[in-house]
């Protein structure tokens, strides 16, 4: 019965860990895309990207999200696992609020509300046999 428990909380470990890597993830497309400077050619810019450290902090990243993600899918049914990542969107708007100062229109708002509320649907029902 332990080690029910015991996978039951590394499951939801990488079901938190996973949906944190695509907002860590766009957090740092975004850092990268405001340092690029605007009006540069293609080539400028692709330079700029290929040779920052952001790009390949994302790169890593998306590698971490890669294996979390197969970690999951290998515990889960897929169509219950992708609907769980729709909260890195929640989270996505929050740091687009409190870390780069946007504006959040009350739509993304609602939406974010129904996420959050879909989800705690999916948490709370019951394995079926």
């Amino acid at each position: 019965m332990k080690a029910a428990g015991s996978k039951r909380w590394s499951l939801v470990a990488l079901l938190v860990a996973q949906p944190l890597c695509l907002v860590v993830f766009q957090y740092l497309a975004k850092s990268l895309g405001d340092a690029l400077t605007q009006g540069a050619n293609v080539w400028v810019l692709l330079d700029r990207v290929v040779t920052s450290r952001v790009f390949w902090g994302m790169i890593a990243v998306e590698v971490v999200n890669l294996l979390l993600w197969l970690s999951i899918l290998n515990r889960i049914d897929l169509g219950k696992a992708f609907p769980l990542t729709a909260i890195s969107y929640c989270l996505v708007i929050a740091i687009s609020v409190f870390v780069f100062h946007e504006a959040v229109d009350p739509v993304s708002i609602g939406g974010s509300v129904l996420i959050l509320g879909g989800i705690a649907l999916l948490a709370t029902e019951k394995e079926r046999v």
